[in-house]
């Protein structure tokens, strides 16, 4: 199995045609065939079904796709890294929310201490990608996230801890409600996490659809602050906005629960430049346990 192979099955897959293929990668016809029947007996499996008039992906063709995705976004990766004219490259994912609250500061300052060293900060992965996938494939050394999994390998260093706030431009007073009802059209929600989707679902139960919905903290703060809804944000986001009088916090029914952020990294990799350069740029010590 090779590069050359791999690169013509992702374009059979595209095209769901031998001559598109074929005119896509610039060669023959005849050597996207030889590729795919190659990388076939690579795998033992029949990728794809075609016939005369059409192409399909087999069910092993269909397993094999982001397998053949995720080789070719590594090599492409790896070509990157070795380009770059850095000692070291270090790559961290997470929330948005992360990044713009809470370590921005800290990764901008980090990069004037550590001139050498470039900084890649990620607020959207692939969502085929399982936590442990992004670590061990090096897509990144280290991953905040919050109450992640426990994968064998895996270590998870507690970073913050948060208070989860109910706001409302409008003061609860103002607000005429008699009772605090999130099926109500200015309620836009946001999943905070298991901890508080379990909580939540206990005030709502099960089967609740919110009329509005994101997964952007900060589209969720613009709406907050134009008083076009009332909505849950952490305490560390609502706080500036509390004290200035923008925000009112809404009175619960029951205590929220605090949200937890994680720096996962794989144990066996924490020896490497990469890992402890992004622990400590997020000010984790990776203490032996």
């Amino acid at each position: 199995m090779d590069l050359s192979q791999l690169e013509a099955f992702r374009a059979v897959c595209q095209t769901l045609n031998f001559t598109a293929a074929a005119k896509h990668l610039h060669i023959s016809q005849s050597a996207v065939t030889a590729r795919i029947r190659a990388l076939e007996q690579a795998v033992d499996k029949r990728l794809f079904d075609r016939d005369n008039r059409s192409v399909k992906l087999t069910r092993s063709g269909a397993a094999f796709l982001p397998y053949a995705e995720r080789m070719l976004q590594l090599m492409q990766e790896s070509k990157l890294t070795l380009s770059e004219p850095y000692r070291e490259h270090i790559s961290v994912s997470g929330p948005g929310t992360v990044w713009h609250y809470r370590y921005l500061d800290r990764i901008l300052d980090f990069r004037i201490r550590n001139p050498h060293v470039a900084v890649k900060f990620l607020s959207y992965i692939d969502p085929s990608y399982m936590i442990r996938d992004l670590l061990l494939d090096g897509i990144v050394d280290v991953a905040i996230r919050m109450d992640p999994f426990d994968y064998h390998g895996m270590r998870k260093k507690l970073l913050f801890e948060d208070g989860i706030v109910l706001v409302s431009a409008k003061e609860p007073r103002a607000t005429g409600r008699a009772a605090l009802d999130f099926s109500e059209p200015d309620y836009c929600h946001i999943d905070w996490g298991k901890p508080f989707a379990d909580w939540f679902e206990s005030l709502v139960g099960p089967g609740y659809i919110p009329a509005l919905q994101t997964d952007h903290s900060s589209i969720m703060l613009t709406m907050l602050l134009e008083g076009s809804v009332f909505g849950f944000l952490p305490y560390s986001l609502a706080a500036p906005h509390l004290s200035a009088g923008r925000l009112h916090e809404v009175p619960l029914p029951a205590e929220s629960p605090a949200i937890k952020g994680y720096a996962c990294y794989m144990i066996e990799k924490r020896q490497q430049p990469t890992i402890r350069l992004a622990l400590e740029m997020l000010g984790v010590e990776d203490e032996d346990e």
